[in-house]
């Protein structure tokens, strides 16, 4: 698998860091060695529907290795306020870059 990948935000869960039609690129391989961190963004597997990927900010991680992820704007958001924690295997990978549409 090659460590880097290109997602597209598709909503405005995360303005205004991140705006609908910003490409993101994902490393894949920054949680080998350790977990994330609080304030890291981050892409996942939506909890409650695996084939959708969420794209949010980690608030905290519990001593399980699981993160609770915030959007950035708040009326707009689904996150582990909705969904809870999301585990550490649910984790795609950590924001490197972002691209502006």
């Amino acid at each position: 698998m090659f460590p880097l990948a290109r997602f597209r935000i598709e909503d405005a869960s995360m303005e205004p860091a991140l705006r609908a039609g910003d490409y993101v690129l994902v490393n894949r391989w920054a949680y080998g060695r350790r977990g994330p961190r609080s304030g890291d963004v981050v892409v996942f597997r939506d909890p409650e529907a695996p084939a959708r990927l969420l794209v949010k900010r980690v608030e905290r991680v519990d001593p399980s290795g699981a993160v609770l992820v915030r959007g950035d704007n708040d009326a707009f958001s689904r996150d582990s306020r909705a969904f809870g924690a999301v585990g550490r295997e649910g984790l795609i990978g950590k924001v490197v870059l972002r691209a502006r549409a």
